[in-house]
């Protein structure tokens, strides 16, 4: 089913306003990601509406609150990780994001800060705590030769961001410039290789 009139005046009214903000000053970095994620939310829905129809994946979610129930629930993390890599493929996650020299160079400054303990990913979502294991499995995982490995730690890492920024742990000072300019991207080429499938897609 191509996609509708809406939703692609959506997409290019959001991207256009991104592009209005630059990498340089904080505010507009939050800005620049915040506008950003809003086209990236609606795409990765969106693919899980496709993998819903093809049935590909099941309508109903377990809810994880309450073991041995099901309701319809919309699993976003899920949604923005497991099946958007089902759905791009691993394979061309990784190839659409390391034939461009900007988001390789991205990815290797993510690790540097990783490496470095410059920054701290991977946050209980309640308390904010540091789970610095958790970082170094990210790591190794960007790291890895495995492709699968590599794309569902890029899905996760910008999914983490988003929930840092989205639930307060991620403080509003300078530094945080050095994390979201390679953040975002990584984030706009991931845009442009999710909206171009969507835009090929037929059911």
């Amino acid at each position: 089913m191509a996609l509708s009139y809406e939703f692609q005046e959506f997409y290019h009214t959001w991207m256009t306003k991104a592009v209005e903000y630059g990498t340089e000053e904080l505010r507009d970095c939050f800005d620049k990601f915040f506008t950003l994620f809003v086209v990236y939310n609606r795409l990765y829905a969106e693919v899980t509406f496709t993998l819903v129809r093809k049935r590909r994946i099941p309508r109903i979610e377990r809810d994880i609150n309450n073991p041995g129930t099901m309701r319809r629930i919309f699993p976003d993390r899920m949604a923005a990780t497991q099946y958007l890599q089902q759905y791009l493929r691993s394979i061309d996650i990784i190839n659409h994001l390391e034939s461009d020299n900007a988001t390789v160079n991205a990815i290797n400054t993510i690790c540097n800060l990783l490496e470095n303990q410059q920054f701290y990913i991977k946050l209980d979502a309640f308390t904010g705590a540091r789970q610095r294991p958790e970082d170094e499995r990210l790591l190794r995982n960007l790291q890895s030769t495995n492709r699968g490995f590599r794309a569902s730690a890029i899905l996760d890492l910008v999914y983490s961001i988003r929930c840092n920024m989205f639930h307060g742990h991620k403080g509003f000072q300078e530094v945080q410039i050095e994390l979201l300019q390679p953040v975002i991207t990584i984030l706009e080429r991931l845009i442009k290789l999710i909206f171009q499938k969507l835009s090929n897609e037929q059911d």
